[in-house]
């Protein structure tokens, strides 16, 4: 695998484009899957590349046209000769043309021809080369696509013909895309996850239908050899022995390094059994289904069967609920949870989004061990912070959140707008911090006592806010914001307040959320634990 990639990149350097630019969160990856709004660039610098291969093809179209009209224009008088070669060269001004023709004319056509062709076409395809995914994002591509598949238990057959989650999509997976996840998760040690791509790679490459363009194109020969090494992988050496001589009976290109695959398999086969492992190409390859993906999938138990919880207009908050009452709805007692409707008006979001687009930045985790904020896996989404007094919009927002939780927002953390991307999530956390480790900022304006979370976007599948612990789910409503307690009545946190942003499956989700600090409550809620 590492030579097939390090055979990638000479042919890059071959070609005088070099290597794609490989950054690190520092040096400003831009990691472009973990936004959708991040990733609308990127149609942008595709339509400027295919406009620059247009304008190459141009070129060459030109050049042919040349040489097609020269080719004309010569072979008219070479017919000419052959018919009578003697009697044409008797003329002394053929015998002269074909000497000078022979002598200049061609010299210019070898310069012509060895002349390269579109290079300020091929320039500007290197100067985009800035702005295209690295290698980082398209594993993250990857993973992501990979958690989609395992947290809905999608079949990848299904994800590969474009059905998601029991719904047809206008676009499919070809050989190229399936292969690629199959490399990469090879690579990540994912044998399991792999082998399924890498089938589907194979069942496209089978379709006499489908094809794709020389310069992209992959063999068969090479997805079944990487298949059968991971087959083997699995313990698969039987399965590993079939593939092998299939591809023995299908491309000869490959019969040196297939024979002497085939020669280590079947040592292997006679050294030791050959190990069964389920074929994992029809359902997701983990068959344990726990309460975070039951919550994903929306299995939890409907918020209507119980009857402790109601809907209600709330104008008791604040003197101008009383003029304006909001829409609520009781989600759950412990923690207290509450979810308002109609909260946030469309030009209030589409504001929201024109804020923050410009500076969306990849979300971090504060690590207490590293004492600063981190990049992780576990989350996947681009933010964007605002301070309460940014303009006009931000201090009404925070007006309405002191309406819809009746706390003071003094010392509280900022406004921030987030946008999720390809599988965008974030896993199981909580939102208060842990005490014995906490930062100056967390003793000087306390834990973190709510949550408020906007929902600035429907999600047309996936990306639920879903709390495992009490068979909670909230899916996104646009307009809609969610509200809980992160501490009891005493001050004490409250673990039944884990949650995790679900992976969106289809849409793009935008949130924006705010954390409110305790310290500022004194008067509001007197019976934190004091010291606190």
């Amino acid at each position: 695998m590492k030579k097939r990639i390090l055979l990638f990149a000479v042919t890059l350097i071959a070609a005088g484009l070099g290597p794609l630019p490989v950054k690190s969160q520092d040096e400003g990856e831009q990691s472009h899957s973990t936004s959708v709004a991040g990733m609308v660039k990127l149609l942008e610098v595709e339509a400027q590349l295919i406009d620059a291969l247009k304008d190459y093809a141009g070129e060459l179209e030109k050049k042919l046209q040349a040489v097609r009209s020269g080719i004309a224009s010569m072979r008219q008088e070479s017919k000419r000769a052959q018919d009578s070669m003697e009697g044409y060269l008797s003329n002394p001004l053929n015998s002269f043309k074909l000497i000078r023709r022979m002598h200049r004319d061609w010299t210019l056509w070898q310069i012509f021809m060895d002349e390269p062709v579109g290079l300020t076409q091929v320039d500007s395809v290197q100067e985009l080369r800035e702005q295209m995914p690295t290698s980082t994002d398209l594993e993250e591509a990857v993973t992501a696509l990979d958690r989609i598949q395992t947290t809905y238990g999608l079949t990848m057959a299904d994800i590969s013909s474009g059905i998601l989650d029991g719904r047809q999509y206008n676009v499919s997976l070809s050989a190229l895309d399936t292969y690629a996840m199959g490399q990469i998760l090879f690579d990540e040690g994912n044998y399991a996850s792999a082998a399924g791509w890498l089938y589907q790679s194979l069942v496209w490459l089978e379709d006499k239908n489908n094809r794709l363009p020389a310069p992209v194109e992959v063999s068969k020969g090479e997805v079944q050899a990487v298949y059968a090494e991971t087959l083997l992988k699995l313990e698969r050496h039987a399965d590993a022995l079939t593939v092998v001589n299939i591809a023995l009976e299908g491309d000869k290109r490959n019969d040196i390094k297939m024979l002497l695959k085939k020669s280590e398999i079947e040592t292997l086969i006679r050294m030791g059994p050959n190990t069964i492992v389920k074929a994992p190409t029809l359902k997701s390859t983990s068959t344990r289904v726990g309460e975070y993906e039951r919550g994903c999938r929306g299995l939890f138990p409907s918020l209507s069967t119980n009857r402790k919880l109601h809907c209600l207009y709330n104008s008791s908050n604040s003197d101008f609920l009383r003029l304006a009452p909001l829409k609520m709805e009781l989600v759950g007692l412990d923690p207290y949870m509450v979810l308002y409707h109609d909260v946030i008006s469309a030009s209030e979001i589409s504001q929201l989004q024109e804020m923050a687009t410009p500076g969306l930045k990849r979300a971090t985790v504060y690590k207490s061990s590293a004492s600063k904020s981190v990049v992780v896996k576990t989350r996947t989404s681009k933010v964007a912070w605002f301070t309460d007094t940014f303009n006009e919009l931000t201090e009404r927002l925070n007006r309405r959140i002191s309406d819809m939780t009746n706390f003071e927002l003094l010392g509280s953390e900022m406004l921030q707008v987030m946008n999720y991307g390809l599988g965008g999530h974030y896993d199981k956390h909580y939102d208060f911090f842990n005490a014995s480790s906490a930062t100056n900022l967390t003793q000087m304006s306390g834990d973190r006592i709510a949550t408020v979370l906007f929902y600035l976007t429907d999600v047309e599948q996936g990306g639920a806010t879903v709390f495992p612990n009490i068979q909670r789910a909230v899916f996104p409503q646009r307009g809609s914001a969610i509200v809980w307690y992160n501490l009891l009545d005493d001050g004490e946190t409250n673990p039944q307040t884990l949650h995790a942003a679900c992976p969106v499956l289809v849409g793009s989700k935008w949130v924006c959320n705010k954390w409110i600090r305790e310290r500022a409550q004194l008067f509001k809620r007197p019976c934190l634990k004091r010291g606190k």
